[in-house]
Order: C-alpha cells, then sequence, then structure tokens
C-alpha cells in the first residue's frame, strides 16, 4: 500500500476486509502540485498507512511506519518543546515560508548549513540534488556568520550548540577549517562535516587539518560492497570508504559516523553487514546512523513502492542480519533524549531534545566481547524513563533531582552500568559537559546506532515538522538569514529556493511543484 493513486473501485470493499484502526487526522500535502491537504493515520493489518486526497490529483496511500506496534511504543515517549520566544510570523501558513514560525514547537538542535553546491558525484539518490561545478554559489564566510548568530537568536534563551556543515560536498571548500574556526568562536561546540569522504580518502594533508579542527565527520556510507554504491552514487566508490578508514587510524582520527542511505531491493541486506563493519571498527566509528531512503530531490519516484523503507523495517532487518544479537526492543525513541539531557544536568535544559517520536530511534552497543551486546538490557528504560520524567516535571530541587537520579540508577540501571558511570553523571555540570558526555565518555568499543527518516511529499505530516529539531540556515531573497525545518525543506522549498546568484528565494508551493515534473 504505497503512494499510488487508488483508481480501482473495488478498493474501498476490499479495505474493508482487512484489519482497520484510525489514528489520528494531520496535515499534508499533495506530491504533484504541493498544496496544503488533510490527511489521516490508519493501522491498517498491523502497518501505519497515511491516505489523502487532493481534488485535482486523486487519492494517495503511502506507508508511514511499517509496524504499528513499533509506532506505538514509540508515542509513549512523546516530549513536547517549549515553543519559541522570538519565531518569524508566518504570513502563507505552515509549512510555506518556514522561518522558524510561531507555530514550530522544537528548538534547533543542529543547524545544517549548504556551504556550498558543488559536488564531485552526481549520485542518483540525492535531496539536494547537488552536483553544480561553480564555485560563485558557495556561501560567503559573512552569510555563514549572520546564519549562525541567527541560528542563536531565533532559539533565545537556549543555547544552539551543534552546527553541520554540508553540501553539495564541503570538503571542495579549502576554507572549511577556517568556517569551523569561526563556529567554534561564537560558541558551537559539535560540529559535524558531513562528507562522502572521497577528498579524504585521496588528500591526507587536507584530512589531518579537519582532524585538527576537530570537527566530527559524517560520512555517507551504503553498504560494505561495490553494488549498492553503483546504484546510490552512480560509481563505485567502497575502495575510497575503506580508504578513508584506513587514514583515520593513520593519523589518529575517532570522529566517524557512518550515514548509510537504504533503500528496499538496493542495500538492505547489508544492514547486519555494516552494523558489524561499524562495530569492528569502533576504534574511529562512533555513531552509525540509517537513513531511509527520503523519495525527494534527485530520485526516481516511480520507484517508491518497489524502494520504500521505514524505521521500524530498519529495526526488523537488524534484529533478523544480526541473528538476535540486536533486537527491535533494543532501540528507542529519540525524545528520551530530553530527559537523559535533563538528568545530565540536574534538572537543568541548556538544549532542546523534543523531537517527534516517530523521527528516529536510537541504541548503543558493546563490541567488546567481539558480539553486540545492547546496552538498553541492561536498564529498564520505561520505567527510569517514567521516574525521572516525573521527578522533573515537579521542578524539584536539584539536590532533590539528584537523589531520584541516584535512587533510579540502584533501581532500574543493572550495577555493571551505574558503578561505571555514576562518577560520570556526578562530574557533569553544564551545558557543554552534554557533548563530552555524548561523544567523549563512552568507551572505545561502544557504538551507538541511530535510525532517521526524512520524509518526502508522499509521507509529509505537518505535526512532525512542528517539532522538527533539524533545521537548515540559508539566506533569503533579502539576504537575511532564515531557518527551515529539515523535511519542509527538502519537500517544499528546496526545488525553488536557488536564484541564479546561489541565495534563497521565497518558495511558493505551486512554483516548487512545477519543478518536480514526476508523478507517481
Amino acid at each position: 500500500m504505497l503512494a499510488e493513486k487508488s483508481t480501482d473501485q473495488s478498493t474501498a470493499s476490499q479495505a474493508q476486509a482487512n484489519r482497520m484502526n484510525f489514528i489520528k487526522k494531520t496535515r499534508s500535502i499533495c506530491p504533484e502540485d504541493l498544496r496544503v491537504l488533510d490527511a489521516e493515520l490508519w493501522e491498517i493489518d498491523g502497518q501505519v498507512i497515511m491516505r489523502k486526497s487532493c481534488p485535482d490529483h486523486g487519492d494517495f496511500e503511502d506507508i508511514y511506519w511499517s509496524d504499528y506496534e513499533e509506532y506505538v511504543r514509540a508515542e509513549k515517549f512523546r516530549d513536547h518543546g517549549t515553543g519559541l520566544q522570538k519565531p518569524l510570523e508566518s504570513k502563507l501558513g505552515c509549512p510555506l515560508d518556514c522561518g522558524l514560525c510561531q507555530n514550530h514547537k522544537t528548538h534547533t538542535i543542529l543547524v545544517i548549513m549548504e556551504i556550498t553546491q558543488r559536488c564531485n558525484l552526481r549520485c542518483p539518490i540525492c535531496f539536494a540534488s547537488a552536483g553544480t561545478q561553480d564555485a560563485s554559489h558557495d556561501l560567503s564566510l559573512e552569510q555563514i556568520r549572520s546564519i549562525l548568530e541567527y541560528t542563536q537568536e531565533n532559539n533565545y534563551p537556549l543555547r544552539v550548540r551543534a552546527t553541520g556543515n554540508s553540501g553539495g560536498e564541503p570538503t571542495l571548500r579549502d576554507d572549511l577549517p577556517q568556517i569551523i574556526q569561526m563556529e567554534k568562536d561564537l560558541g558551537f561546540d559539535y560540529i559535524l562535516t558531513m562528507t562522502n569522504g572521497i577528498r579524504l580518502a585521496e588528500d591526507l594533508d587536507y584530512f589531518k587539518k579537519l582532524r585538527d579542527s576537530d570537527t566530527w565527520l559524517y560520512m555517507q556510507f551504503d553498504g560494505v560492497t561495490s553494488e549498492p554504491y553503483m546504484k546510490t552514487r552512480g560509481r563505485d566508490i567502497w575502495p575510497l570508504k575503506q580508504k578513508v578508514i584506513e587514514n583515520a587510524r593513520k593519523i589518529g582520527y575517532n570522529k566517524i559516523a557512518l550515514i548509510p542511505t537504504l533503500a528496499k531491493g538496493v542495500n538492505d541486506h547489508q544492514v547486519g553487514d555494516i552494523i558489524r563493519y561499524s562495530a569492528d571498527n569502533s576504534d574511529v566509528i562512533k555513531f552509525l546512523v540509517f537513513q531511509p531512503v527520503s523519495f525527494s530531490g534527485r530520485i526516481d519516484t516511480s520507484k517508491l513502492k518497489e524502494m520504500r523503507i521505514t524505521n521500524s523495517d530498519v529495526m526488523r532487518l537488524a534484529e533478523e542480519q544480526t541473528g538476535g544479537e540486536l533486537r527491535k526492543s533494543d532501540f528507542f525513541t529519540l525524545p528520551m533524549n530530553q530527559t537523559m539531557a535533563r538528568m545530565m544536568t540536574k534538572g537543568g535544559q541548556h538544549q532542546d531534545f523534543c523531537i517527534h517520536p516517530h523521527c528516529g530511534l536510537i541504541t548503543v552497543v558493546d563490541h567488546s566481547k567481539g558480539k553486540l551486546d545492547p546496552i538498553p538490557r541492561y536498564v529498564k528504560n520505561e520505567e527510569f524513563h517514567a521516574k525521572m520524567s516525573k521527578s522533573l516535571s515537579l521542578n524539584k530541587s536539584r539536590p532533590a533531582i539528584m537523589w531520584d537520579l541516584v535512587t533510579s540508577l540502584i533501581r532500574y540501571v543493572s550495577p555493571k552500568l551505574w558503578l561505571k558511570f555514576l562518577p560520570i553523571l556526578m562530574m557533569t555540570k553544564g551545558r557543554k559537559s552534554i557533548k563530552s558526555v555524548l561523544t567523549e565518555w563512552l568507551p572505545g568499543q561502544w557504538l551507538t546506532i541511530g535510525i532517521m527518516h526524512f520524509m518526502d511529499p508522499y509521507n509529509f505530516d505537518l505535526e512532525r515538522v512542528e517539532n522538527c529539531a533539524l533545521h537548515f540556515g540559508v539566506i533569503d531573497k533579502d539576504s537575511k538569514p532564515r531557518l527551515i525545518p529539515f523535511c519542509s525543506m527538502n519537500s517544499i522549498h528546496r526545488a525553488s529556493i536557488y536564484s541564479g546568484n546561489g541565495e534563497v528565494k521565497e518558495a511558493s508551493s505551486v512554483d516548487t511543484a512545477k519543478s518536480y515534473k514526476q508523478v507517481t
């Protein structure tokens, strides 16, 4: 039941024979002209299905989550954000002129800047549709600074700590180390470089400069053989991926996150192999984040039905392909991080981690003994989360929160873990410590595994957009900075957003739709 027009009149009667359960109403967009539509989520035969109807283009259905029970489990950890104190007023209505606007409920966790549209690949799958060789469209240092400063202004009083340098291919900029230093000078302490890794495989001196800048590499990584890259990237770059890992080890660099884009029938059979490869190289690889393919940007949308994969599919594949060493139940939805962050700061809140519960999932595994040992199995997660959420909601004093934390650690966490991490939690004092806890204190052979499914015009859910915490920083037609939620950027604004001089122009749903010229 994927995104295809419902023209068969027998569909309604057939649906009655299926197990159906209404879940909720939301808002979405038409995949053809991008107008805002009413939409509904239904449980149908154990799957969560989005249904919507456009008066001009008919009915659409798409799989939202392939496992209803996992969808419900994720919903248990919903944690609403606090909203923005300095939003940009929406005049056209959400999500047609994002800003962030008054409807947005979550602060920025990560601001992503496409510092160049140049790229040394032309991938068949690319939500940015990148590939120009014209450097004149690169963001200037002044534009980058203005985006970073506006990000803090728009999110006040919370501080944004993370920034992502993206593209195109950001390593094509020789001044990337200078950009990273400017980000650090402005108070960003978790800085990502989102790269295909080609230059880092071929230019060791440049790699050393990035190592010395203290950036993290978020490296595109679609499999452990050549075949997936031929389909996703248009050429065999598997040897180059291995060379990056080899070079990282050679220069003493250990801040790599692997980012596989997963598509059914392309590389979904390698989920387990990718996990094992990451674990086997956990001396340099610390994060692995699967991204189910999004049908926006440069991709053949006629293949949506055969290629669609969702978060719950990835959990299932991880369990099947690791022989049960990793299970679906080992993954937990990302909003749990909000409670965890406040625990680490003894009730303080320096960042807003209230991502929508159906955007992403996370787990941690220990590989020190040669097999995958999921850390969540040593924690009674639901009880621990409920206890600390209640404690934090009561606005207790810091000593009272610390008492609840210590007693909960004893009650809900195996001694194997709390004896190791209690001293770390006791010493955590402020917002910069969150970064160190998330990225530096995990034992060397522990691997964090995430799943993040970005939306497209077919499964677009406005409620998720309003709770998005990953925001693109752009320059608008008036040369002013703006923040645009990740999925509305790629689903609505991107196709009409770049004018001839590389700056942003106002996006309208009609103009954006004209650029797609793709029907399902």
